[in-house]
């Protein structure tokens, strides 16, 4: 699959280098990534997100000091989400309990239903083509050098 990612440009040299790249745990996003890693069975610290190539993307990504990385994965090294549950996701994690985000914290919370948060869980652990996403987001455990096909720096 062709998967394009923003990264640092530490990134880049950690790949050129040869080395593997996993990402570090999060501080802002802490809790969700370990959601995410949890819902999807990874095996990593925290997850690596990405586009698909002749999918439409999500907005987020690129900063100035930025680097595109394309990337050739093989199939088995990509978990899919849909980007705008990813999303809802990750507003309602706040609102559910410390030691299980299936439970909210107050049974309901604003426009978030139990059933609501349980439909969105399962929706992303769902795997499916890549077709059958409106938004697909590509999740990685890490980033292998014999994946790097191509780069982008901006400037």
């Amino acid at each position: 699959m062709i998967i394009y990612t923003y990264q640092s440009v530490r990134v880049l040299r950690i790949l050129k280098s040869g080395e593997i790249y996993r990402a570090h745990p999060s501080q802002k996003y802490g809790r969700a990534y370990d959601c995410l890693i949890d819902m999807l069975g990874l095996h990593c610290e925290c997850p690596i997100f990405g586009n698909l190539r002749f999918h439409r993307k999500n907005t987020g990504g690129s900063t100035s000091s930025s680097v595109k990385l394309i990337l050739k994965v093989p199939k088995e090294n990509v978990w899919l989400t849909e980007y705008s549950e990813w999303a809802d996701f990750m507003y309602m994690v706040q609102f559910t309990s410390p030691k299980d985000y299936h439970d909210l914290i107050a049974g309901e919370v604003d426009d978030i239903t139990r059933e609501k948060l349980h439909k969105t869980i399962e929706s992303l652990k769902l795997q499916r083509s890549p077709w059958a996403y409106r938004v697909p987001q590509a999740i990685l455990e890490e980033i292998r050098p014999e994946w790097l096909a191509e780069y982008k720096v901006k400037l």
